[in-house]
């Protein structure tokens, strides 16, 4: 029960990594509050958190739209009165050469991996200032520290992820609010195998392993130390 009692915003939490997190947290304890744009994956999400005597809010948010971001945020404090740690497991891939990417590929990329975290960072910092607590744990990836052909848009997008966790980490460490940022392989989840259903199975490491690095970096407190965490599959 590393988390009981805490609430924790899962954005994402629907499908692959963000669904395994939001388990993951519930199992120790965590209220979770699971966002996504389909509401039918986050309300069976929430259905699952409550038969495990957790409890657990679906709310319909899409993160690119500040106004649904600000509205979650609401509901969050509402329902739990606390919002102590956020999660944004959110994002779009797309792999393409990059003389073949349009301009409008490019921005929906920054937008849902880069723009839709700075938004909601932005929503629920105030509270967490207000508490003088609080841990934002960024979801990036393995690209964004080391590139791979044919994604340059989704690398440039999740290496600004990185950078933008790193600088909100100092700036909000003498708040007493963490920041860290995940990096993980290539994962088995929908959206690895809906970009790349080819991808060799053998490489890919399963999302609730990740899920347990967010379980720790939620639970590790004045002891944790703020990096880049960079779980890999040792065969990639």
């Amino acid at each position: 029960m590393r988390l009981d009692r805490k609430t924790a915003i899962v954005i994402g939490g629907g499908r692959g990594l963000g669904r395994s997190i939001s388990f993951a947290f519930a199992r120790e304890g965590a209220n979770v509050v699971v966002a996504a744009r389909t509401k039918s994956e986050i309300d069976h999400v929430a259905s699952e958190i409550e038969k495990m005597g957790r409890h657990a809010l679906a709310v319909r948010t899409d993160a690119i739209d500040y106004e649904q971001v600000k509205a979650l945020v609401q509901e969050t404090v509402d329902r739990f009165g606390a919002i102590d740690v956020l999660v944004n497991c959110q994002g779009e891939s797309l792999i393409k050469p990059t003389v073949e990417t349009s301009m409008g590929e490019y921005n929906l990329i920054l937008d849902s991996n880069l723009k839709s975290v700075f938004q909601t960072c932005q929503a629920v910092l105030p509270k967490m200032l207000e508490q003088k607590n609080g841990h934002i744990i960024n979801v990036a990836s393995r690209v964004g520290v080391y590139g791979a052909a044919n994604v340059a848009a989704y690398a440039a997008a999740k290496a600004g992820l990185i950078g933008f966790s790193k600088a909100l980490a100092i700036e909000m460490k003498p708040k007493n609010i963490k920041v860290n940022v995940l990096c993980p392989a290539p994962m088995d989840t929908p959206m690895r195998w809906k970009a790349t259903p080819q991808f060799d199975r053998a490489k890919v490491i399963k999302p609730e392993i990740v899920a347990e690095f967010a379980v720790l970096l939620a639970s590790m407190g004045d002891s944790l130390v703020q990096d880049t965490i960079i779980p890999a599959s040792t065969n990639y």
